[in-house]
């Protein structure tokens, strides 16, 4: 705009039209500060505020603008400023008293020299406005939402004219236009071809005797999509004649989908009522029974007479009738679901066990007037019950069930005679104050080993307690229970006494000494005599003595060390294993025996290398089974011939010699250390095949013997290849 709308000095005419003006006219400043250097019109009632407040600058009007609406307005003012035309925009300002309105401003640039000089404008209340809009908008939509709820349409045939008129919801129902314009038999032909009959009855008599109609029938839309309505006409007569019908359509798609699907749930809840293995029934605060399932009927052996005459708790046995009483009385009176477990009596007079489970049934006023119910066979279960306890408490350790927080909720029956007390008087104690530790290093063992447990890890450690009479040690070990989520929700403690067991480690350790030391020492010097005795004696039949003792003891000397070794792995079990090549290790043994026995041919073969997760004892396997081939071999050239292979995931170590071979009466005595009592070992070889074959058993392997096709034995050790 190149002129002002509003002139420096308005003249009494202008001061009157902007008086009357609903709103306000203004003039401002397009540049910071933004002064305002002119505003007129009902400024005090649209705002509150006179209008020396504005041009003064006690109060900026921008800062009436309610904040959800200022962006928009302020983008509005940019826009027109940057084109240089008029805009329009409405916003809600909040008043001086806290009341919010509705404005509508119109504004314009002021160009000067082609530069904006300064805005114009006009605000005008349009509060009053926009309630009406808003409630013409609500009333609107309650039309809208109420006609498309109801899905129903009206229409009306004039017979005269021969012209049918649908509303526009009528047209929708069929799924054509709003506009369109259906003749009476293009109408009839939406319905289903099995229903046209009915609704072109249905019209001929209005139209012929003047009957109204009311039809729910099925039609197909002109998307060939399947629908039920409600339809009904009522006849408009004239001079006794039928000049027009006029009626409704409705939707009833929903409703009859609704009646259909209960009926199917119905059907489906009656099928799943009959075919659960499970008595159902229901039976009134009487005792009379109401309703039951077939299986109610087989397994009670009564007929439906006889069981609708009965009273609920005629089907209980005598001694469990007033238990179940009282639980019948808790659903009636509570209005509580309760399960109790008690015996079904059958017309037969057998007691079958069953946990019957009863819910209350409410009336409209939400009181309990049925009891509905479920009845389970349990005799499988309490049979297993039966013998889980009998499991759980003929073991000869103990063994309990613990809550998170440490108490002691069940305990088999085994009495623990180191504490010379039945441990189910423990029941309801912490796990750590229910034994009376020798020290208290053990005790905060077994709490750190608990806080262990409930964090998802086992625990297991060796305890001294103090018993009645004497200490004892116990294997104690804690497993944690989880449930789907890995929850911890129980804890498994189980303790055995291994106090005779360390004491036979105790003498284990002291044998190991022994033959570690003692007898050692003493076989040495034994030799060292018989070396004396062979140096200075003269006669021919002493020295044979002597050679004889020096073997003896030699034979002791070797026995002694490989029961060292025995004793050895029994005290220190395999521990941690790590792949080595099991090929390299029975040529590292061969050179070490080629070294001690320089008469005697060794060789290895190799296929290729070979991985087995084992670790440096089963150099001393392979030792002990090389050296037997060499030391019991009565050949002038003893040969032992050692082949490494793989063969179907297993590494194979072959030992082969041309020695007389290992008696089977022998062998067999090494099966028989195994899995019997021990025999008397005949030869210091014996307890060398023991020890190779306990290693190679510890490292998950096996031993196998055979004779050679040219005599001699083949022994091999097989173990999981990696």
């Amino acid at each position: 705009m190149s002129d002002s709308n509003f002139p420096d000095e308005p003249g009494p005419t202008l001061d009157r039209f902007l008086d009357n003006l609903p709103g306000l006219a203004y003039r401002y400043d397009p540049k910071p500060p933004w002064e305002m250097t002119f505003l007129n019109g009902q400024v005090e009632a649209l705002t509150g505020y006179p209008s020396s407040a504005f041009t003064q600058g006690d109060v900026s009007y921008g800062s009436l603008v309610v904040d959800d609406d200022r962006d928009a307005l302020e983008q509005s003012i940019r826009n027109g400023l940057d084109a240089r035309r008029q805009y329009t925009e409405t916003y809600r300002i909040r008043t001086r008293s806290g009341d919010i309105k509705h404005v509508l401003e119109r504004a314009s640039p002021v160009e000067v020299d082609g530069e904006v000089a300064a805005v114009e404008g006009v605000v005008i209340d349009i509060t009053q406005q926009k309630t009406y809009e808003q409630r013409l908008e609500r009333q609107n939509d309650l039309f809208a939402h109420t006609q498309q709820m109801a899905v129903v349409g009206g229409w009306e045939f004039d017979l005269q004219s021969g012209d049918l008129r649908w509303t526009d919801q009528v047209n929708r129902i069929h799924g054509i236009p709003v506009d369109a314009s259906p003749s009476i038999d293009e109408a009839i032909d939406f319905y289903h071809p099995e229903d046209r009959p009915r609704i072109r009855q249905a019209i001929e008599d209005a139209i012929r005797n003047g009957d109204p109609f009311e039809e729910e029938l099925r039609i197909i839309t002109h998307h060939g999509e399947q629908r039920w309505v409600h339809t009904e006409g009522v006849p408009k007569m004239r001079d006794g004649t039928v000049i027009r019908l006029r009626g409704a359509v409705q939707d009833i798609t929903d409703r009859r989908e609704r009646e259909q699907s209960l009926r199917d749930e119905q059907a489906f809840t009656k099928s799943i009522f009959e075919a659960l293995p499970d008595l159902l029934y229901a039976f009134d605060r009487d005792g009379s029974p109401t309703r039951w399932n077939d299986q109610f009927r087989r397994t009670t052996g009564y007929t439906d007479d006889e069981i609708a005459t009965m009273n609920a708790l005629e089907f209980i046995a005598e001694e469990d009738r007033n238990r179940v009483r009282t639980h019948i009385e808790d659903v009636f009176e509570a209005g509580e679901t309760t399960t109790v477990e008690a015996r079904l009596k059958t017309k037969a007079g057998d007691h079958v066990p069953y946990e019957f489970t009863g819910a209350p049934m409410m009336d409209e006023r939400g009181t309990p007037e049925k009891l509905v119910g479920i009845g389970r066979d349990i005799s499988r279960r309490m049979e297993r019950q039966r013998r889980f306890e009998a499991v759980f408490n003929n073991t000869y350790q103990f063994t309990g069930l613990v809550s998170p927080d440490g108490t002691i909720i069940e305990a088999n029956e085994t009495r623990v005679s180191f504490a010379d007390t039945d441990v189910r008087s423990v029941v309801g104690a912490k796990l750590w104050e229910a034994l009376e530790f020798c020290d208290e290093g053990d005790r905060e063992s077994l709490r750190n080993g608990f806080e262990q447990a409930k964090s998802g890890s086992p625990y297991r450690d060796e305890l001294r307690v103090r018993g009645a009479d004497r200490e004892a040690v116990i294997d104690l070990s804690i497993r944690p229970i989880t449930d789907d989520d890995g929850r911890v929700t129980l804890l498994v403690p189980e303790a055995r006494d291994i106090t005779a067991f360390k004491d036979r480690e105790r003498l284990l350790r002291v044998l190991n000494r022994l033959l570690r030391h003692n007898i050692r020492n003493d076989l040495s010097v034994i030799r060292g005599y018989v070396e004396t005795l062979r140096e200075r004696s003269t006669e021919e039949g002493t020295a044979a003595y002597a050679d004889h003792i020096d073997a003896a003891a030699e034979n002791l000397l070797t026995t002694s060390e490989k029961a060292k070794q025995m004793v050895d792995l029994i005290l220190h079990p395999t521990g941690e294993t790590n792949p080595l090549e099991i090929d390299a290790v029975a040529e590292t043994v061969s050179e070490r025996l080629r070294a001690r026995y320089p008469e005697a041919s060794i060789t290895v073969a190799t296929e290729e290398p070979v991985v087995v997760e084992c670790n440096e004892r089963i150099e001393t396997a392979l030792e002990q089974l090389i050296e037997n081939g060499i030391e019991h071999n009565c050949s002038p050239s003893p040969r032992v011939t050692v082949r490494v292979f793989e063969h179907a995931g297993e590494a194979h170590v072959e030992i082969a010699d041309n020695g007389p071979g290992i008696a089977a009466d022998e062998w067999s005595m090494i099966d028989e250390e195994v899995r019997d009592e021990p025999s008397q070992l005949r030869h210091g070889n014996g307890i060398g095949l023991l020890l190779a074959r306990r290693i190679v058993n510890a490292f998950s392997g096996s031993l196998q013997y055979a004779r050679g096709d040219n005599g001699g034995s083949i022994v091999t050790v097989r173990l999981p290849a990696e």
